[in-house]
């Protein structure tokens, strides 16, 4: 999920999370999403993440294959 440190994102991550999903949380700051870890442990990966860089989505969509 897109854009989790603030606003729809971050709580559409935390609805999905509260619902027993897995969740590859993303934002520019990963420090804005490690929260996620924190709270719901390995079913959270926080990840940094800018859309707009093609090398930035594919490191994040390897890191959340490989999780």
């Amino acid at each position: 999920i897109t854009g989790c440190s603030t606003g729809i994102g971050r709580e559409i991550a935390r609805a999905a999370l509260e619902a027993g999903h897995h969740v590859a949380a993303t934002a520019r700051r990963k420090d804005a999403v490690s929260d996620f870890v924190d709270e719901f442990g390995d079913r959270a990966l926080a990840l940094s993440l800018d859309v707009t860089d093609r090398d930035q989505i594919a490191a994040a969509v390897a890191a959340t294959e490989s999780a």
